[in-house]
């Protein structure tokens, strides 16, 4: 086993909240690095405890097949690739989150399926993606999804003009704290004839699970 260690924020079971997968039971590994610091991030990165592999497969439920690699950024981890294979080799399938500022086509092959998280103006990073991440996602729609957070109207405009239709898992996820501030009946307006976008709230926030 590789002897890399990985800085892990925290890892424990729950359903996955967001986007394709919602609902489905899963493994969650969160990492502490982040190169990025969104205004609304949900997430305490200021502990982190330095793993093996060993130890984060050891702290694993073997009885879900999912494992989500999260944060944080995961792409900023030493050799995640290392970590991916150990997963593999124990019959994981594993989600990938990523905020698509960084991209290595070994670790996107890899693994099961992914989620790009681009930024929109709310985020105080807007459009700091990179566009051969989501050329991959074009040309990889079966283990892709894009997701964008919206807060507000100037995030539906983001997305409205970062949006192609060839591409087919888009997903609007309004900011949880101003959920019932957005105007949905605006957005509706806007996606007529775009068959291939949905609007999903952070489901795991809703029923009270991390």
């Amino acid at each position: 086993m590789s002897n890399m260690k990985y800085k892990i924020n925290e890892i424990f079971v729950s359903i996955q909240g967001e986007g394709l997968l919602v609902g489905e039971p899963m493994n969650f590994i969160r990492f502490t690095q982040c190169n990025i610091n969104c205004t609304w991030c949900d997430t305490d990165f200021g502990e982190g405890e330095f793993m093996s592999p060993e130890e984060i497969l050891g702290k694993l439920d073997k009885e879900f097949e999912w494992v989500s690699l999260t944060g944080g950024e995961p792409m900023l981890e030493e050799n995640l690739c290392g970590l991916i294979m150990e997963l593999k080799h124990e019959n994981y399938r594993v989600f990938l989150e990523s905020n698509g500022t960084l991209f290595n086509k070994e670790i996107f092959d890899l693994c099961d399926f992914i989620s790009i998280d681009i930024k929109p103006p709310s985020s105080g990073h807007v459009g700091c993606h990179r566009m051969d991440v989501f050329s991959f996602c074009l040309k990889n729609p079966e283990k892709t999804q894009v997701k964008v957070v919206i807060q507000d109207k100037e995030d539906v405009e983001f997305f409205r003009r970062i949006y192609k239709k060839e591409y087919l898992h888009w997903i609007l996820q309004p900011e949880y704290d101003s959920m019932r501030e957005v105007d949905y009946g605006k957005i509706l307006d806007m996606l007529k004839g775009k068959g291939n976008v949905r609007i999903i709230p952070q489901v795991h926030k809703i029923i009270g699970v991390r």
